[in-house]
């Protein structure tokens, strides 16, 4: 049967996507003073009570509301408004934690639909769009991959028959799991483009505070923390104004985690606590107790161990209080990680070994990859302190074994951020060694990586060591020739505080990028043959001399180093870059740094790409045997002017 809604109700359905949620309850309260309601009425109202509720996170009151809005919809007979129950029922269940019984609702709203008329396409496509964005709400973390098969079905049936909102829900849902579980932050990016302008095309205020808090959550995964804050703090605004009860504190915790990788330990300190103060209030121990675990590792970075052991002996009684033995055993992994980390911060040794073994517990125990990420750099770094207090060779092979196990679980998960580190970790264990080429090819991988997937602030890190590496080279180059100690190698190498960064997971400042400064542009075939070059030295002594020691150094650099990964080699007082574009090399001499230069060979070749006759040319003089003039291909001059001279092209950093 079909139902014409109310009036009153459809205005009311668009002052709640407007987070006018008073004036919604005042014209619910009129309708709930009337007189008798049929099935209908009372079902609908609930509804959209329901969707308030949903939006504010209320889960308790969600829960019951809705359990008893589908007892309600029972008198409509076989209803499509049962299944808009049972789904508020069921996602009450999946945002308090409480899975096994939201399966339990999942699996019966699929039962009522197979049943359920299928007059009216529109309508029953919408509500298996919804039972489709459930399972994908409840695969989320368990089943990533399972989820977003569900999501990306939702998502097509939805763009097809169902409401936007529910569309940019799906989109935002989908864009977490690009961003935690496959590292692909731009498509991220995109899907939560799409769900903002959905927000502020329909004006729902639930739906932009949302992408907000998204989009806030995609600049910390690139390490842009300033934009990160600036994105929490819109969200933040928006959601107390829609008195949400799990956002406010998500928000107060991420805030806290942002400014304690700022190094603003006391303002870190304090959203922490704001943030258990929240989730106490909406009542979920789990919740709380992941709170209480950001706030215990600000308390120990702090140094006030002393309130960091309190905290920490509240979240081991919380935990003793929990009824699933599941959860129960996964919070406690977290609870040693964080007593290990205490323990760690001891100056006896007794106490540092309790802690080694604790951290050896929770890898072996805990099969959730966040806990082990974040286990294996603090064990490396005890196992750092004992290798240089006993030089004991052996734990330098243990330390390796770790950092690898680190390195495969980062690539297996698309945690690129900490990838690209674990790159740069094991470049200094590789200088440890002496093994300098090693050491080169991982800076150049892992600046790779962490490009591929934008970013930026990361690739800048690496290059920046890459190029200390390329001016300290002599250096270890005699240290193989001298018998030198561990615990020089271990100084020079900078291991500890690599470690310590990944540890604290602390962004290290990147030094301001400075423009290079050019002197020889030259496009070679791969066999070393000239066939364009571009000189920005005006010295013709300095520029033979340039040249001259260039080709030499080419030949090297294509035989030697080229053909093992690097895209750099030190040529004196200046560095040689080269990118491979076949059939062509392209090479660019400059002093200063190199990441700047990096971007403007890359411009310069995609340029060249776009061009099509420029880059026809290109190959048409090296099919001939010819080396070009500026003179044949008129478009060039003024394209290196723009990108080397003027440098008024823009470059990501």
């Amino acid at each position: 049967m079909t139902y014409l809604e109310p009036e009153n109700l459809i205005r009311a359905k668009k002052l709640a996507n407007e987070g006018k949620f008073e004036e919604v309850f005042h014209i619910l309260r009129n309708f709930e003073k009337g007189g008798k309601k049929s099935y209908y009425e009372l079902v609908s109202w609930h509804l959209l009570k329901c969707n308030i509720l949903s939006q504010q996170y209320s889960y308790k009151e969600l829960n019951e509301l809705a359990e008893q809005t589908y007892k309600e919809s029972v008198g409509l007979g076989k209803s499509l408004l049962s299944i808009d129950a049972l789904y508020y029922w069921a996602l009450a269940l999946i945002l308090s934690g409480n899975l096994e019984e939201a399966e339990k609702i999942i699996t019966q709203g699929e039962e009522l639909f197979k049943i359920l008329p299928k007059e009216q396409k529109k309508d029953y496509k919408q509500r298996e769009a919804h039972l489709m964005l459930l399972k994908g709400r409840f695969f989320f973390r368990n089943n990533p991959n399972l989820a977003l098969e569900y999501l990306e079905q939702c998502q097509a049936l939805l763009e097809e028959f169902g409401d936007k909102c529910d569309v940019a829900i799906t989109l935002l849902i989908i864009a977490r799991i690009f961003m935690i579980y496959k590292g692909e932050l731009d498509l991220a990016f995109d899907y939560i483009e799409h769900a903002l302008t959905i927000g502020k095309e329909s004006n729902t205020k639930f739906i932009i505070a949302w992408s907000l808090f998204e989009k806030a959550l995609f600049y910390s995964f690139k390490g842009e923390l300033d934009r990160n804050i600036t994105f929490y703090e819109q969200s933040l605004t928006l959601f107390k104004e829609l008195n949400n009860k799990w956002f406010i504190p998500a928000i107060f915790n991420n805030l806290g985690e942002t400014y304690r990788l700022k190094g603003d330990v006391e303002r870190a300190l304090g959203f922490s606590e704001q943030s258990v103060a929240g989730f106490m209030d909406l009542g979920i121990s789990s919740f709380i107790i992941n709170a209480y675990d950001y706030l215990i590792q600000t308390l120990i970075e702090k140094g006030d161990l002393g309130k960091a052991q309190v905290n920490l002996d509240q979240l081991e009684q919380m935990i003793d209080e929990i009824n699933n033995e599941k959860v129960k055993e996964e919070l406690n992994l977290m609870y040693l990680l964080d007593k290990a980390i205490l323990l760690k911060k001891s100056s006896r040794v007794r106490n540092r070994g309790i802690a080694e073994e604790l951290l050896k517990q929770v890898l072996k125990e805990d099969t959730r990859y966040e806990g082990k990420v974040r286990a294996l750099p603090h064990l490396c770094e005890l196992l750092l302190t004992e290798l240089q207090t006993t030089g004991d060779i052996e734990i330098l092979n243990e330390i390796n074994e770790y950092i690898t196990q680190l390195f495969n679980i980062t690539e297996k998960t698309h945690s690129y951020w900490v990838l690209g580190d674990t790159y740069l970790l094991q470049a200094k264990l590789a200088l440890v060694a002496l093994n300098l080429k090693k050491a080169r090819r991982l800076l150049s991988k892992g600046q790779q990586i962490a490009e591929e997937y934008g970013l930026k602030l990361l690739a800048m890190k690496i290059s920046n060591e890459h190029d200390k590496l390329l001016k300290k080279l002599d250096l270890w180059e005699n240290l193989k020739e001298k018998e030198v100690t561990l615990a020089e190698r271990l100084e020079l190498s900078r291991l500890n505080e690599q470690l310590g960064v990944m540890v604290q997971k602390r962004l290290i400042d990147v030094p301001e990028q400075l423009d290079e400064d050019p002197m020889l542009l030259l496009v070679v075939s791969e066999g070393g043959r000239p066939i364009f070059s571009q000189s920005f030295v005006e010295d013709q002594v300095f520029e033979d001399h340039l040249f001259g020691g260039f080709f030499t150094a080419i030949n090297s650099f294509i035989n030697e180093k080229f053909s093992e990964g690097l895209d750099r080699a030190s040529f004196g007082e200046h560095t040689l870059l080269m990118h491979s574009i076949s059939p062509f090399l392209m090479c660019y001499v400059y002093k200063g740094q190199s990441y700047s230069a990096q971007q403007r060979i890359k411009y310069f070749i995609d340029e060249l790409q776009d061009d099509k006759d420029t880059w026809q040319t290109f190959k048409e003089f090296y099919r001939l045997n010819k080396e070009i003039q500026i003179k044949d291909i008129p478009s060039l001059e003024p394209l290196i002017t723009r990108i080397f001279i003027e440098k008024s092209i823009p470059l990501i950093i």
